[in-house]
């Protein structure tokens, strides 16, 4: 399953600084990894648990660097 966050681009002038890239391909990683753990463990009550927050913290911090990055491309 894709992250449910995507970055594009608002506006082609602007390419956001590169930290705020790394971190929206480290969320993308961490969707990743969460995902195939979460895929791993489907018996396991606790971790079900455990990776469906981590999802949901995950999409979370998405949004909030969407919105960041909606932003500092305004500027």
């Amino acid at each position: 399953m894709e992250p449910p966050f995507e970055f594009a681009h608002l506006s082609p002038a602007c390419d956001p600084p590169e930290r705020y890239q790394a971190a929206a391909e480290l969320l993308t990683e961490l969707w990743a990894r969460v995902r195939a753990f979460r895929s791993d463990g489907k018996d396991d009550r606790f971790l079900t648990a455990l990776t469906g927050r981590l999802e949901a913290q995950l999409v979370a911090a998405g949004l909030v660097l969407g919105i960041q990055l909606d932003l500092v491309c305004r500027r």
